[in-house]
Order: C-alpha cells, then structure tokens, then sequence
C-alpha cells in the first residue's frame, strides 16, 4: 500500500493505546474475591479483546447467578475507576507518538469495543481524543469483535473502503475483525497476556513488542 493510497489508520484501545487490559484483570480479581467467587485465571486470557456481553454471560454459565455477576461488574467498575482517577491506567508506549504520526497525514479512526462513556472517560484522561476523528465504541454497534461491525463502521463514517485503510491491534478477536472487514493489520500483542502464535490471522501483515511499528510504518507509507 502506498502514501497515496493510505488514507485511514483505525487503533483498537484497549490493551493497544492504554494499558487497560492489565487493569480490567486485576479488577475482575479483585471483584470475584470481594463477592466470595474464584474465577479460573486462564479465563482472563480469553477475555482479551472481548465486549460486556461475552464477558457477561461467560460469568453467568460459570455462576449461575446473574444478579451475582452483575454485583461483580459493579465492584469490578469501581476498581477500574479508582484505579483511573489515581492514575494507574497508563498509556502504551509511543501510544502518543503513533497517534500524533497517524493524523499528521492520514484520518484515523477508532474501533474498540468498550462502551462509549468509559472509553471517552480513558481516552480524555490521556488527551488522546483531539487525535482521533472517527470513533466508534462498542455501544455504537450490534456486534463486537471478532465481528467485523466496529471496523466497518468507522470505514463507513469516514467514507472509506477498506483498501484504504490499515488496523492496528493487540489481540487475536481484535485483529479477527479487522480482518473480517478487508483490512490489513499490524499487531502489537499486549505483553500482560500470552499469545496465541497459531490463532494469528493471515491479515496481520506485521507484529511488533510495541506501538514503534505504526511509527515505522507510517514512514515507509
């Protein structure tokens, strides 16, 4: 793909710009042992780059008590907004910098399944929001990732195609979607979590330990 045919660069969040993976984790910790519950640990590893709702019901099969569960998320949202406000939600590296290079000359858009009033919450903490011209959060569409949904509606609110553009990721759902959705991706998985070398999709063109491949990138488009 060249400069003249790059017109879009479309972030995931969670676990790419922010280290927030990290801090859902240790929350959902937290909140199960507060409400007297273990949750197996390999559990958190396939929740990487999942919305509410596959969380929610995964929780539901294991508990067999919604009410319960719903209590957890309430801790577990307390945890995270705590632990926001105190400043331990902390950027990825050269998060910033990609974000600065992709709007020098390009459009960039946002796909991330977190609902929009808490990812807006994360984003503005860390003024990351005057970078982005397309966001789309996870309550924007009817189905989150590995669905392509998110992905193509930030394409369709920029008024490009997908050969257009380019993803950037973290997770294996994540970089499922934008694959779904005709784009290519470069993958930056997120350290906290083990990936899974075999599960990588075809579409990820370039995997990197950090937000430094977007910047290299972005110089050879």
């Amino acid at each position: 793909m060249s400069q003249s045919e790059l017109k879009i660069v479309i972030f995931d969040m969670d676990g790419l710009l922010v280290d927030t993976e990290r801090v859902y984790r240790d929350g959902w910790e937290y909140a199960a042992k507060d409400h007297g519950v273990q949750l197996p640990a390999e559990m958190f590893q396939g929740w990487v780059g999942k919305g509410y709702h596959e969380t929610t019901e995964e929780l539901v099969r294991l508990t067999n008590d919604r009410e319960l569960v719903m209590a957890i998320r309430k801790t577990r949202e307390e945890y995270f907004y705590q632990e926001l406000a105190e400043g331990r939600v902390p950027p990825k590296p050269y998060a910033k910098e990609a974000l600065q290079a992709a709007k020098k000359n390009y459009t960039v858009g946002l796909a991330t399944s977190t609902i929009a009033k808490r990812a807006r919450d994360v984003l503005a903490g860390l003024d990351f929001l005057q970078y982005i011209d397309y966001p789309v959060f996870g309550d924007d569409v009817e189905r989150l990732k590995p669905a392509p949904d998110l992905y193509l509606e930030v394409l369709q609110r920029a008024g490009f195609t997908a050969d257009a553009g380019i993803a950037v990721e973290d997770s294996i759902p994540g970089s499922q979607a934008a694959e779904n959705a005709g784009l290519k991706v470069l993958m930056v998985p997120d350290s906290n979590f083990e990936l899974d070398v075999q599960a990588v999709p075809a579409g990820v063109i370039q995997r990197g330990k950090d937000l430094q491949i977007v910047l290299d990138y972005l110089k050879r488009h």
